[in-house]
């Protein structure tokens, strides 16, 4: 090499570097591959596939929804929405409801007794992770909601939401 060449020359196109390597990337890379192994799990426990998780997991958190609103925010087209409500509803998982001011709609509700039998599954992931967070000082809760809160505004910048 001359004295005149750059040590480290940049291809104007290139890259953003990746993250280093390190504990918490390490840790990011567990906790992502558990959350999809324990998905698989309540998926296979509830008896419903990945879309219809999706769909139970909205219908849930949120409530009652038509079959449109349901594909728009899960991000599918109303005929692949139908499928899926079709599975659940075959499956005694969602009852579809007369829309209260729209006669042309449909609402999609859950299942009578279904969150409850969702939360046997989920509820001691939900002790554990409320036992780790109360041993937690004030200072270090924090810091992880304040790192949680930063991972989740990348998700949403790399998926424009």
């Amino acid at each position: 090499m001359t004295a005149n060449q750059p040590t480290d020359p940049q291809p104007t196109d290139a890259r953003p570097a990746a993250p280093a390597e390190g504990p918490i990337r390490d840790q990011l890379r567990n906790l992502t591959r558990r959350q999809q192994r324990f998905e698989r799990y309540l998926g296979r426990q509830m008896h419903v596939d990945p879309a219809g998780l999706a769909v139970m997991d909205r219908l849930v958190s949120a409530g009652p929804a038509t079959p449109s609103e349901l594909a728009r925010e899960l991000s599918t087209s109303t005929a692949a929405m139908t499928l899926v409500i079709d599975r659940l509803a075959d499956g005694g998982h969602v009852s579809r409801q007369p829309h209260p001011s729209d006669r042309r709609k449909v609402l999609v509700t859950p299942a009578e007794r279904w969150e409850e039998a969702a939360f046997e599954h989920v509820e001691p992931l939900v002790v554990g992770i409320g036992a780790i967070a109360e041993s937690m000082t004030a200072e270090e809760q924090a810091t992880v909601a304040a790192f949680l809160e930063r991972a989740v505004a990348a998700y949403d910048r790399a998926t424009k939401a």
